[in-house]
């Protein structure tokens, strides 16, 4: 009996050394093959995830702006306008209802650091970039694509100019011309010493790696066609160069130019009250003379 106790606890004794043994001989296999399959589960997830915010002009309505409809005012429509005093919440308050759009007068930015002197006028989005992902990655480049652009159609533009320069922060790109006129940008607005810059030219993104976000404001200008378009975003991980397209899959973005000889043309004159140009009444148009349009 007692010999055969000897040998089942040697073989316990000698089973639990072979096994811890075998585990520190594998130990090091075994971290190396989860972290590769972290690493590979980590790559799976998307490098990052885009998301397209209008701005929201209920909360902020620009002080100079143009609204864009798709068919001529009626002569009550444009007696309710003409009474207004060209308060820009006012008049978007009224419009919007009635098919307004929104189109933001380009703010005002330094000399832009290619020399480029296009300017058009915009519809501010928000976007943000986020990132799970546990490695870092950087993005060094971001293009605009344009994937189709035609004349602008509104029919009724209602102008309500600025009374001085402004500014914002954010990055514009410049989408003048038609589809084969390559988009220029994105430069900085932002105040200060860098407006004006291409943004790549001086500056990366960091996702990743404990920094999830990175937020924009995209203000981008369209002059002679609306144009819808998207970004092709260039980054760089531990696996190398890539691109990757906002929106995703075969979404787009669209810019809406204002057109210069519309049915209707209503610009509010500072201090003096309403001109009107193009099919309708003069009556409550008082500054018509003072408007100079090509």
């Amino acid at each position: 009996m007692v010999v055969a106790a000897v040998v089942v606890v040697g073989g316990l004794v000698f089973a639990y050394y072979a096994s811890y043994g075998l585990d520190r001989t594998t130990a090091t296999d075994r971290a190396r093959s989860d972290k590769n399959a972290e690493k590979t589960v980590d790559r799976e997830q998307p490098a990052f995830v885009s998301t397209i915010t209008p701005r929201d002009y209920e909360q902020d309505v620009p002080e100079a702006l143009y609204v864009l409809l798709d068919r001529p005012l009626t002569a009550s429509e444009q007696a309710t306008l003409t009474a207004m005093r060209g308060d820009a919440p006012q008049v978007w308050s009224f419009l919007k209802p009635l098919g307004g759009r929104i189109v933001e007068r380009a703010s005002y930015v330094a000399p832009l650091e290619d020399g480029n002197e296009n300017r058009g006028d915009s519809q501010t989005f928000d976007l943000n970039l986020n990132s799970d992902r546990s490695a870092g990655l950087t993005i060094n480049g971001m293009t605009a694509v344009k994937d189709s652009c035609s004349a602008p159609t509104a029919q009724t533009v209602v102008d309500i100019p600025p009374a001085g320069s402004q500014s914002r922060q954010g990055l514009l790109w410049d989408l003048t011309g038609g589809k084969a006129e390559k988009p220029k940008g994105p430069y900085v607005l932002d105040e200060g010493d860098s407006q004006g810059e291409l943004f790549f030219h001086h500056n990366v993104v960091d996702l990743g790696s404990g920094q999830p976000s990175m937020a924009f404001i995209v203000q981008p200008e369209a002059s002679t066609h609306t144009c819808t378009w998207h970004i092709s975003v260039s980054y760089i991980d531990t696996s190398g160069y890539h691109t990757q397209r906002i929106p995703e899959g075969s979404g787009t973005i669209t810019t809406e130019a204002v057109p210069r000889k519309p049915r209707q043309y209503f610009g509010y004159v500072t201090s003096t009250g309403w001109g009107c140009i193009g099919e309708m009444s003069q009556k409550g148009c008082t500054a018509t003379k003072y408007l100079l349009r090509d």
